[in-house]
């Protein structure tokens, strides 16, 4: 999703996140052309503050045209993101059949930029679409495998209990 994304938008810099069920928020995965700095401020975002947390509450794609003044932006994450280089991102998330956000993808850009093409956006809700139900497969495999194993594991003791250690 992320090479995808960053091809859409023409852009060297960005971030795939995944919900953090534990903690809320946004935790980030993958990263490219981001300074250390930025991933360390950014690991983790909460539900305000950004944009990739916007996008996330809205289950929509957000485009900042200029970093340096788009409200959005606490001016901590603001210095942030000047820091590294970005002067213009755009988050899209990933969501499930039901609208649910499981994730995002944002590029940044070095530059401000005007707001997307119809064309651009369309790709980029198609490919947040196809990457939520790739999720959703995925973890409902995860799932399953360690089901089925669990299953297999209590099977070979003849249904005796197992103990913790």
């Amino acid at each position: 999703m992320l090479s995808q994304t960053l091809a859409v938008m023409d852009a060297g810099m960005g971030n795939v996140q995944t919900v953090d069920r534990a903690e809320g928020g946004l935790r980030i995965e993958k990263h490219t052309g981001l300074s250390a700095d930025f991933v360390d401020f950014f690991g983790h975002v909460g539900e305000e503050g950004t944009a990739c947390a916007m996008a996330a509450r809205k289950v929509a794609q957000v485009t900042v045209e200029d970093v340096e003044t788009d409200p959005v932006f606490t001016e901590p994450a603001r210095e942030a993101i000047l820091r590294a280089g970005s002067r213009a991102c755009h988050s899209v998330p990933p969501a499930t059949v039901s609208g649910a956000c499981v994730g995002m993808a944002s590029a940044h850009l070095e530059h401000p930029v005007p707001g997307l093409t119809a064309a651009r956006s369309r790709t980029l809700a198609m490919l947040g679409r196809e990457a939520g139900a790739w999720l959703v497969w995925y973890d409902r495999a995860v799932v399953m495998d360690a089901l089925e194993h669990l299953h297999v594991l209590g099977r070979g003791r003849g249904g005796e209990r197992v103990r913790r250690s």
